[in-house]
């Protein structure tokens, strides 16, 4: 006896029943559900979406470069300040009416903007900040710390924050997603952080982090990644991003991060500088990121040398002029001294006169040549192509034009 032909009516059964399965999954596997971690969570693709668990730090995320707004379009912008009561803002406030100026009061419980715990230094704050305001971002957010004049703003802006604040490039941050505002090297660059080195080895004067950086406390944080031969990004956790660049961090690798900042049982002031070596690497993806210090200060500030060489020339004549300065106060604070002591004759030496007079003179015509070069590279930087030619490109359809002559090949 030959059987019945299938139900027209049990495969539509079956295949219902495989879509609602097949659905379910998926919905609960998908790295942006509801409610995760206790919060709603953003529906907006990131590169989380590249995988099915964000926080499987073995698949690195894959970052996208940012477009710049056209020409002659306003950024929306913020500024993250974490500060403590006794600390005042005066020196920003109604200075950058253009910038939301986000305070984070942390030991002040009935401040504005709270953190869960004053723990973890300026990262609690800034982490706090993305969590919080990730469905809700300015174009740039700049976190900077409260205090004006500090030895790790650029020395090229006289080491003023609110100078770096005004002149700083929206393009450059748009572009680069991440931009340290730092822009000279030392401390940070380009070797710094190793998790294998001896204990014998370890400078305390200009490390002091580094040994609470060892290989435990990376796979606490990035569990899954890579151990990194070295960990070398700019000082001094002062740091620009553009909105699609956090988002390109998945957020519950933001509560993460958070996370172990108020359960590590690690020092506080040492718990906050693990992160300041680490910004670059969870917003860039590398474990070095050392961008050339002239580049930084053309495209990020409009001040342009006119190419790495012109900017060591610069460099190594205020490394001269500070070296010359030294010996200078030396023999100064010498010659006060024995006049506080009561001493009337000179206690310097005739060499030593012979030294200050010529310092005397030296040091403001080196003074000079310096106020000269900072005001040509201010003046060049407002040429959109100049700032162009010291600019990162992976251009290279006019790298033979840098090149030397036919004449001079072999």
């Amino acid at each position: 006896m030959l059987s019945r032909p299938p139900r027209l009516a049990s495969l539509v059964s079956v295949l219902a029943l495989f879509i609602l399965t097949w659905t379910f999954f998926r919905l609960d596997r998908a790295p942006y559900s509801s409610f995760r971690f206790g919060k709603t969570l953003s529906s907006t693709p990131t590169t989380s979406s590249l995988h099915d668990n964000p926080l499987d730090f073995g698949i690195p995320l894959r970052f996208r470069d940012g477009e710049p707004k056209p020409m002659g379009t306003n950024y929306t912008w913020s500024i993250v300040m974490p500060k403590t009561k006794k600390e005042d803002l005066k020196w920003l406030q109604g200075e950058i009416p253009e910038a939301k100026l986000m305070v984070y009061e942390v030991d002040n419980p009935n401040a504005e903007h709270k953190v869960p715990k004053n723990k973890g230094r300026e990262a609690m704050v800034y982490l706090t900040y993305m969590i919080d305001h990730y469905d809700d971002l300015p174009d740039t957010t700049v976190f900077m710390h409260a205090h004006r004049h500090a030895w790790h703003n650029n020395n090229l802006l006289m080491q003023d924050a609110l100078g770096m604040l005004k002149r700083l490039n929206h393009d450059r941050v748009a572009r680069m997603g991440y931009m340290n505002v730092r822009c000279h090297h030392d401390p940070g660059c380009p070797d710094w952080i190793h998790m294998d080195r001896p204990g014998g080895d370890f400078d305390f004067f200009r490390k002091p982090e580094e040994i609470h950086w060892r290989k435990s406390v990376w796979e606490e944080i990035h569990p899954g990644a890579l151990i990194p031969s070295s960990l070398s990004g700019v000082c001094c956790a002062q740091f620009a991003l553009s909105k699609e660049r956090i988002r390109q961090v998945p957020i519950e690798r933001l509560l993460h991060y958070r996370k172990w900042l108020l359960q590590t049982g690690m020092e506080d002031q040492y718990s906050g500088r693990v992160f300041e070596y680490i910004w670059h690497y969870i917003f860039t993806g590398h474990e070095v990121y050392c961008p050339a210090q002239n580049t930084c200060y053309c495209d990020g500030y409009g001040i342009c040398f006119g190419g790495r060489q012109k900017y060591e020339q610069y460099e190594n004549k205020q490394k001269e002029r500070d070296r010359l300065f030294t010996e200078f106060d030396a023999i100064v604070k010498k010659s006060d001294k024995a006049k506080e002591e009561g001493k009337k004759e000179s206690v310097l030496s005739d060499d030593e006169t012979k030294e200050l007079e010529t310092l005397t003179r030296m040091i403001p015509e080196i003074d000079r040549w310096l106020e000269g070069k900072r005001k040509e590279a201010s003046e060049r930087g407002e040429d959109e192509a100049n700032r162009k030619e010291e600019r990162e490109s992976y251009d290279s359809s006019r790298i033979w034009d840098y090149g030397p002559s036919a004449e001079l090949l072999p």
